[in-house]
């Protein structure tokens, strides 16, 4: 079975930050997102904090880079049959974010 790497994604403007009530809605969307896919989720997804290092023909600098639109906040590895079905299960997901998917390359 085919595997995919989704990467969520936040803009780096500032928005409004959720009530109390709106993040408890928004975890238990994630949860029953979570319930509803566990046997295909792959264990090993986190979340990311918002720094980080990049390193570019062996220089060092502060990452991400400031001019981003949009921050890499957390990723998630999906088994599907093809790339159909890994989309069916991006679109399932709660509200909020961007989600790049890419199938992977099997290498590991």
């Amino acid at each position: 079975m085919a595997k995919f790497l989704f990467i969520y994604r936040e803009p780096t403007e500032s928005r409004a930050q959720p009530s109390p009530e709106e993040m408890q809605a928004l975890g238990a969307a994630w949860g029953a997102w979570m319930q509803k896919f566990s046997s295909a989720i792959v264990p090993g997804g986190d979340g990311l904090k918002p720094t980080g290092r990049v390193v570019k023909a062996g220089l060092v600098t502060d990452g991400p880079y400031v001019e981003a639109k949009e921050l890499i906040v957390s990723f998630t590895i999906i088994q599907a049959d093809d790339f159909d079905a890994a989309l069916a299960i991006a679109r399932a997901c709660p509200p909020g974010h961007t989600i790049e998917i890419r199938e992977m390359a099997g290498y590991a």
